[in-house]
Formats: C-alpha cells, sequence, structure tokens
C-alpha cells in the first residue's frame, strides 16, 4: 500500500526541481503572449512559409473572445462512446469484443426524454491473416469506426422521426483521426475511408457534429510562442527547448473566462490534408468552468458562426448540467465501459461454447 504521508514529504523535497522550470516558462510564455495577443498581422507571418512545428491556421487577433449565450432546454444531445476486450492467447479462440453505448437526451420544456443503450459485437480474427488484425491498435481502429457509424445511425433515426429543434452529436476525443498513424498505408486509406464517409453523411444531412476534448494536451498555440521567440528562424527552432512543459491550457488561461468561447483555428497536421473541403477539422477552446475543453468541428460548421455558437452553447449547458463534465458524455461512457467481471464473463461464455 502506499504510504501517502511518506509521499507527500517526497514530493515536498522535489518540489523546486519538479515546479521552478514550470513557473519560469510561464513567465516567458505570458510575456510573449502579451506582446502578440492584439497583433492581427501574426497569423501572416506564421504561415508565410512552411515550419516543422504544428502551426493552426486563424484570422484575426489570438486574443478574440466571444460569450457564449444561454440556451433553452428545448434541444437533443446525442452521444457515443466506446469499450472493448482485446484477443488475448491465453483465453481461448482468437476474437474480440467492442462496446458502443449511446446515448439520446432530448430537453423539452414540460419534460425530458432519455435513450440508453449498449451494443456488444463479438469480431473473430480469421486465421489467415496476420496478427495485425488482432492488435491492440486494430482492435481501436475497428472501436473508432464502429463509434462514428452508431453516432450518424441514432441520429439519423431519430431526426427522421422528430421534429428538427436544434440538435448536437457529441463524440468523446477528437474528430482527427491520429490513430492512423503509425498504421500500414493499406489499413491508413481503408479506415480513414471509413471515417470520413461517415462525417460525410452527417454533412449531407446538416447533422450537427463536434469533438468534445476535456482537459487535451494540444499544443499548437505553445508552438506559435515558440516560433515567436525564436524571431521565425527554423534553424534555431530545431534547437530550441523552451516551453516543453506547457500546454495550450495554459495559455488560453491568459485571456479566456468562463462562458467564453476563442477564435477558430484550422488544424493543419498532415492527415487533415486527406479530409475534403468541407471536413477538414477548425477547433476552439471553450471555458466551461470546472476547466477549458477544446471542440472540433467539420469545416462546414465551422464556416457558419450561428452554428458554432449552437454547438458552443449545448456543450457549455451539458457541462453545466453535468457539474463540469457533459451528461451526454458521461452516460454514453457508463453504457460502453466493460468492468472486470464483464470482461470475466465473456471468457468464460467463449470457454463454455468451444
Amino acid at each position: 500500500m502506499l504510504n501517502r504521508q511518506k509521499l507527500a514529504i517526497e514530493l515536498k523535497k522535489v518540489s523546486n526541481d519538479l515546479f521552478l522550470q514550470f513557473a519560469k516558462e510561464q513567465d516567458i510564455a505570458r510575456a510573449v503572449w502579451n506582446k502578440i495577443k492584439n497583433d492581427t498581422t501574426l497569423a501572416a507571418q506564421v504561415h508565410a512559409k512552411k515550419y516543422s512545428l504544428l502551426l493552426p491556421k486563424w484570422q484575426g487577433a489570438l486574443s478574440f473572445v466571444k460569450q457564449i449565450k444561454s440556451v433553452s432546454n428545448d434541444y437533443t444531445v446525442f452521444s457515443v462512446d466506446g469499450s472493448q476486450i482485446y484477443y488475448d492467447k491465453h483465453q481461448g479462440p482468437p476474437c474480440y469484443l467492442i462496446n458502443i453505448g449511446s446515448v439520446i437526451i432530448d430537453y423539452r420544456l414540460r419534460n425530458s426524454f432519455v435513450q440508453l443503450d449498449s451494443q456488444p459485437e463479438v469480431f473473430v480474427i480469421p486465421e489467415d491473416t496476420n496478427n495485425q488484425a488482432g492488435s491492440a491498435d486494430f482492435v481501436n481502429l475497428q472501436r473508432e469506426k464502429y463509434e462514428l457509424q452508431v453516432a450518424f445511425n441514432i441520429t439519423d433515426d431519430w431526426m427522421l422521426q422528430h421534429e428538427k429543434k436544434p440538435a448536437v452529436t457529441f463524440l468523446d476525443g477528437s474528430l482527427i483521426f491520429f490513430q492512423l498513424d503509425g498504421q500500414g498505408q493499406d489499413q491508413k486509406q481503408q479506415f480513414l475511408q471509413n471515417y470520413l464517409n461517415c462525417l460525410q453523411k452527417f454533412y449531407d444531412k446538416g447533422y450537427l457534429i463536434a469533438g468534445y476534448m476535456s482537459f487535451p494536451k494540444t499544443k499548437e498555440l505553445v508552438n506559435i510562442l515558440k516560433l515567436v521567440l525564436v524571431q521565425f528562424d527554423e534553424q534555431e527552432l530545431q534547437n530550441f527547448n523552451m516551453l516543453n512543459q506547457l500546454t495550450d491550457m495554459d495559455i488560453v488561461r491568459y485571456f479566456l473566462k468562463q462562458g467564453q468561447r476563442s477564435t477558430l483555428f484550422e488544424n493543419k497536421s498532415p492527415i487533415s490534408y486527406l479530409y475534403s473541403k468541407e471536413l477538414k477539422p477548425y477547433f476552439c477552446y471553450v471555458h466551461v468552468g470546472v476547466e477549458i475543453i477544446r471542440i472540433e468541428l467539420p469545416a462546414w460548421i465551422a464556416h457558419q458562426e450561428h452554428l458554432v455558437d449552437q454547438v458552443c452553447q449545448v456543450a457549455y449547458d451539458q457541462a453545466l448540467k453535468g457539474r463540469g463534465y457533459p451528461v451526454c458524455l458521461f452516460e454514453a461512457h457508463e453504457q460502453a465501459v466493460v468492468k472486470g467481471y464483464d470482461r470475466d464473463f465473456f471468457y468464460a461464455m467463449v470457454e463454455k461454447m468451444s
């Protein structure tokens, strides 16, 4: 058992080493931020040429903020989440399980409606396939694909049968399929195409969809500060080690207050160039009180300010209702999660049937 009193003493011994450098970087970052925050020419300078850093694209001043108006309860929200049981060669036949949890919450002035569901699906790993088909990476990609498919299905089924009140589908995490990094080219193309095809369905039907990132570890705004510190010198940038402990959340706290969102940024990661014009990922930061979150949107929503406002209003309202975390995402996670005894039951059933 961990001795918490002794741990506290140990942490106190190393606190200066742990936090002194972070405090120094905070001071430097704030000074640079204050210098550039209102510079409307900075965006053009940043994108005057190609840099090795991941840098977002934006318009106007970095310090732009917009107040999020309160939203009435007359809206519908959809969400999904996924969990899995990986293939274990010590537990019998070659198969794995993906469990997708889904939630529909329809808020009305007089009453509300909640639909909770989970759908397990078992996948058999063919004997003549390579080991990658049962790897954790492959299963994670499959889960991501099924999450988006279920998200569209529940949204479409509901919207076809009900009045067209404001409605948003939220995914837990990014709309940028970073999981593809490191995969083989054929597999990458297959999963990416399936993913984009499903995003396209949301666009074709005009259904609002967004990625909700809690405690994001992104560093795109930090990279802007780094570039300014080296005076846009790419060679100097390669040897620059400052601000490495900071994330974008540290920067956004300088100017964003509760109930506000930042300007919109276009993500410029390599994978984003494979998205169609309508689906290219954009993002903004929203202060929901307990934390600052990152909302990711496809371009067709990002280019219509009233739709951006609607997504942010619903996201903020959901976070307030969930005391810091969206009710819809929490409930979807609860439906999706596979606990230890569920895993034991799965393996016991597989063994019994083998």
